[in-house]
């Protein structure tokens, strides 16, 4: 072989093996198109494909927005949560225990006062009592004259008539246009000599109520009629329509009052007209009361 001959065959050796040699620089460029970088011809390899090889000890990757947190962590998270929520119900707990405990104490507290009041309100009215029968006559020393002849109302029947407390009233009662007296005697123990004499009572026919009590008091029209009542005999008679304050006009010194007989009080020189099923008929406005 010729020396032109050996370089012409050299040349043709190099040319065809110039090919093999760029195939490996190739990689890279093909792997920076699919926008990775590869540091060895496996990575390049590996990265054409669309995988990405990660370190053992690599724990989390990001995908878009989201964050992968390592398998210990969220059982941590979840205990804290729990321990959170744990202490809230706890809170709420107590707090209504306390509303409850506060209740009570309220309810105890007011108890105890309206309790403490009604025991002294209960003293004091036992106190009061006690002070007015000791200074009152009627609750000393009363006593039943004649047992046939109990107290009525409250109102006694005694021995002898009382000057302390001596006033009259006038009554004029009508009952169906009718004109009707009161009875002679009415609250006088029957005899020459009575037994006794009601505080309330009647000497004659007039019409004059005797009230003639041991100490200073207010008397009603209900207490008379009710001894008067208690007095029914073949002499005297009760008219049955005064049992009720029903159906009647009351008239008090010419003047109707709107009112019952158990609180139309008698009073010194009070003037009382009363008319039952009597239209028309006029209230009393005089008497001639002679010194009474």
């Amino acid at each position: 072989m010729t020396k032109q001959s050996a370089n012409r065959h050299n040349k043709q050796h190099q040319g065809n093996s110039k090919p093999a040699n760029k195939e490996t620089p190739s990689l890279p460029q093909t792997a920076k198109a699919n926008g990775t970088v590869a540091t060895k011809p496996v990575e390049a390899t590996e990265k054409a494909n669309g995988t990405m090889p990660s370190k053992p000890a690599q724990t989390a990757t990001k995908s878009g927005s989201a964050i992968t947190t390592k398998p210990g962590q969220s059982g941590v998270n979840a205990g804290s949560l729990k321990r959170a929520q744990h202490r809230r119900q706890e809170k709420t707990q107590n707090r209504l225990e306390q509303q409850r405990a506060d209740a009570r104490s309220t309810r105890i507290t007011i108890f105890t006062i309206a309790t403490v009041v009604i025991l002294v309100g209960s003293l004091i009215t036992y106190l009061v009592i006690r002070n007015v029968q000791a200074n009152d006559p009627l609750a000393q020393a009363q006593t039943v004259v004649d047992p046939t002849y109990q107290p009525i109302d409250g109102v006694y029947c005694d021995a002898n008539e009382q000057l302390s407390y001596h006033i009259h009233a006038y009554l004029q009662i009508y009952i169906d246009g009718a004109n009707v007296p009161l009875s002679q005697g009415i609250g006088i123990a029957p005899g020459t000599a009575p037994s006794c004499l009601y505080w309330l009572h009647t000497h004659d026919t007039s019409g004059v109520i005797h009230i003639e009590s041991p100490t200073t008091r207010i008397y009603t029209l209900k207490q008379f009629f009710d001894i008067w009542q208690s007095f029914t005999s073949s002499t005297i008679t009760y008219p049955t329509q005064l049992s009720s304050s029903t159906g009647w006009i009351i008239y008090v010194n010419g003047k109707q009052v709107n009112t019952d007989f158990s609180h139309l009080q008698l009073n010194a020189h009070d003037i009382i007209t009363l008319a039952n099923n009597s239209p028309g008929i006029k209230p009393v406005t005089t008497y001639a009361w002679q010194g009474l």
